[in-house]
């Protein structure tokens, strides 16, 4: 099986060895990432997705490079593919920007609810890389692993103040007394197109919603709780089932 991938202003075949190698947290390079959703051959907030991606990009301060968003259509005729998950990749080596858009078969979960497991990390709080999908992914890669090795389907990432920051993949949100919580950009959550969407959507239907720190304590007193990224959409999780895992 070969996939097409887009290498540099050229279309190029490559095998899924090859394809891995350029996963972030396998890819070792200054730069960042976005992973889209298509759905019948549409490519779902592709233009807040680039708007990210070059943010990221200042943050880091690697060159921004010309990218055509009619690269991610492309990108999926090439590999005959409606419903994928489209990734673009800019790096930086020496002074010059890279650029790699992939596409890969995606099925959505068909699961009412994840499975969750708590791992430790050592993140900083700060907002400063809230908008850096950075290449240096290593952290949240393993984090991921570590859950899907265990029977879970994510890992919700501790920071060094033992402040539950978001999934390895996702964003949290939890419900308390009728009122939406999320970790603030400060506790060093990624501010993700979804969760950016959901704010946007309860603030406009005047459903209170706050920013909080999130403990473990406060997660298992919630009314419900739920994940969000680009590719899972809204994902309730199982308040009740939790086991901590030291990294």
């Amino acid at each position: 099986m070969r996939y097409t991938i887009f290498l540099d202003g050229k279309y190029i075949f490559v095998t899924p060895r090859v394809l891995r190698s350029l996963t972030p947290g396998v890819f070792k390079a200054k730069g960042v990432f976005e992973t889209m959703l298509a759905l019948d051959g549409v490519i779902l907030d592709a233009d807040l997705h680039l708007r990210r991606l070059c943010r990221g990009l200042k943050v880091l301060g690697v060159p921004r490079p010309s990218i055509d968003p009619s690269l991610f259509k492309k990108i999926l005729v090439q590999n005959h593919l409606l419903c994928a998950r489209v990734r673009i990749m800019v790096w930086q080596e020496g002074s010059e920007a890279h650029v790699m858009a992939s596409a890969q078969p995606y099925k959505i979960s068909n699961k009412k609810k994840y499975h969750v497991c708590l791992v430790k990390t050592d993140r900083l709080a700060s907002a400063r890389f809230s908008d850096v999908k950075s290449l240096d992914y290593s952290m949240f890669a393993a984090a991921y692993a570590y859950a899907k090795t265990h029977g879970y389907d994510e890992a919700l990432l501790l920071n060094r103040h033992d402040h539950i920051v978001e999934a390895s993949r996702a964003n949290i949100f939890w419900i308390k007394n009728s009122i939406l919580y999320t970790p603030p950009l400060t506790s060093g959550c990624l501010n993700g197109i979804t969760r950016r969407q959901v704010i946007r959507m309860v603030r406009r239907l005047k459903i209170p919603l706050k920013e909080k720190n999130l403990t473990l304590e406060m997660l298992n007193k919630a009314d419900a709780a739920f994940l969000t990224s680009s590719l899972i959409g809204i994902k309730p999780i199982n308040v009740a089932l939790y086991e901590r895992i030291d990294k």
